[in-house]
């Protein structure tokens, strides 16, 4: 394998930054993997072929195609045995980092492209590399130049602000949908966040933007409401309804539940209570 030029740094915007980025001439016998990444990756192939295994899928990959490796997902890629590609990739997270990559359509589900403009791609990351040392001015043109990059991908995917919507969408129901399925236990807002692959700041814009709420409003609210259902229509004892919605003692799920009703558990289920319809747990 001939020598390859990479440039690592890590820049310092919480909303899109630079991992590494780099250029690899590869030999017939060169592989990675099966391996698992923490950030995201993207891959763009000048020349050559090569084979690349994600989510069950085997995919041969040529010139003018990309690869997206997503964060902790298996993954493994090599290069052909006759013709071994040569490539250039991008390491980059961020909260931005999957909105925009959804925004071209790059997903787990869809993670090859055709790259017609590969060429210009290569030109971005080879102005990326001018930058080894990681100077506040330097910072700020490896930053440009990754959100040209995302530029050019948007361009060619002909990427509007309602498929941005949708990507939104997309996470509100992730979110919503593993809250419900999590009432149990001692869920946080991070692990929320965690589950949908985006940070917490951009999890509580969406919340605020979409259901006018905060998620850890929205949390309480669903453990609640699965503790009123319990209360009302169970003789399952408080401790134990503490337990089954997520909290770590009584005491704790008094307060919460009290603070989010203005009466505790025991006052609720005297009030509520109907006694026809007892479930037998």
């Amino acid at each position: 394998m001939k020598a390859k030029p990479v440039m690592e740094h890590k820049t310092s915007s919480e909303e899109l930054h630079l991992i590494s980025c780099g250029y690899e001439e590869c030999n017939s016998i060169h592989s990675y993997g099966p391996a698992v990444r923490r950030y995201y990756t993207l891959h763009f192939i000048l020349s050559g072929q090569g084979d690349y295994y994600i989510n069950n899928k085997h995919y041969v990959l040529n010139a003018n195609q990309c690869f997206l490796i997503p964060p902790d997902i298996l993954t493994l890629y090599k290069a052909d045995t006759q013709c071994p590609w040569t490539y250039v990739w991008v390491c980059f997270n961020g909260r931005l980092a999957r909105p925009f990559l959804d925004h071209c359509h790059m997903t787990l589900e869809s993670p090859i492209h055709s790259i017609p403009y590969v060429n210009e791609v290569k030109q971005i990351v080879f102005d990326m590399m001018q930058y080894p040392e990681l100077t506040p001015a330097n910072e700020c043109y490896i930053q440009s130049d990754l959100y040209l990059l995302f530029a050019k991908l948007k361009e060619f995917s002909n990427a509007s602000y309602q498929d941005f919507e949708s990507s939104d969408n997309i996470y509100i129901h992730q979110a919503i949908d593993f809250i419900s399925k999590n009432t149990f236990v001692n869920l946080t807002v991070t692990d929320v966040a965690n589950y949908v692959h985006i940070s917490r700041s951009y999890l509580f814009t969406l919340f605020k933007r979409h259901l006018n709420i905060s998620p850890q409003k929205f949390l309480t609210a669903t453990k609640i409401s699965n503790a009123r259902e319990l209360l009302s229509q169970t003789d399952i004892s408080i401790t134990a309804i503490a337990n089954s919605s997520g909290y770590k003692n009584s005491f704790a799920f008094s307060r919460a539940f009290k603070q989010e009703m203005g009466i505790t558990p025991s006052e609720y289920r005297n009030k509520y209570r109907n006694k026809e319809k007892i479930l037998d747990y």
